[in-house]
């Protein structure tokens, strides 16, 4: 695996989404992320990388076993605040990820944010949460390397 992790891309992912990010792409069906909607958002967005690491999760077998579609507003803040199924379930709110971000982020829940009325909010809310979320989970990853470094194996 690539020593990939900490990567720091100040943009955000949706830039290269069709219409940046900022119109509904299309609903996120099926049940296999590498052979049906995750392969389907790569070739939509031209992503290949972790949205959350930058792991290239095209280049090499090992890595495209862990390819995961995050939901950038998590589906139960999307329940919570009654937002329309349609955009909590659409592409342009999800995010290429690797397992491990996608494991390190699933605890996620926005705190003090208001209700999108709108689908413009939803994508405004849906840009803080992912820059928040990014930074969390590139702590975790630090954290966790440091654990490492310490070879907890050989004590």
């Amino acid at each position: 695996m690539h020593d990939t992790y900490l990567h720091n891309n100040e943009s955000l992912p949706f830039e290269s989404y069709p219409s940046r990010g900022r119109v509904l792409l299309g609903q996120v069906r099926g049940s296999n992320c590498r052979h049906g909607y995750g392969l389907e958002f790569m070739r939509l967005t031209g992503q290949t990388r972790c949205a959350y690491c930058g792991l290239n999760l095209a280049d090499v077998y090992e890595n495209w076993l862990n390819m995961a579609l995050d939901h950038v507003i998590p589906y139960s803040a999307c329940q919570l605040w009654k937002v329309p199924a349609e955009w909590c379930e659409d592409y342009s709110n999800r995010v290429l990820s690797c397992m491990t971000c996608n494991t390190f982020g699933n605890r996620y829940s926005p705190r003090n944010l208001s209700r999108p009325s709108t689908l413009d909010e939803f994508y405004n809310l849906r840009d803080v949460i992912f820059s928040e979320r990014k930074g969390l989970i590139l702590e975790r990853h630090r954290q966790e390397r440091a654990f490492f470094a310490t070879k907890p194996w050989t004590v």
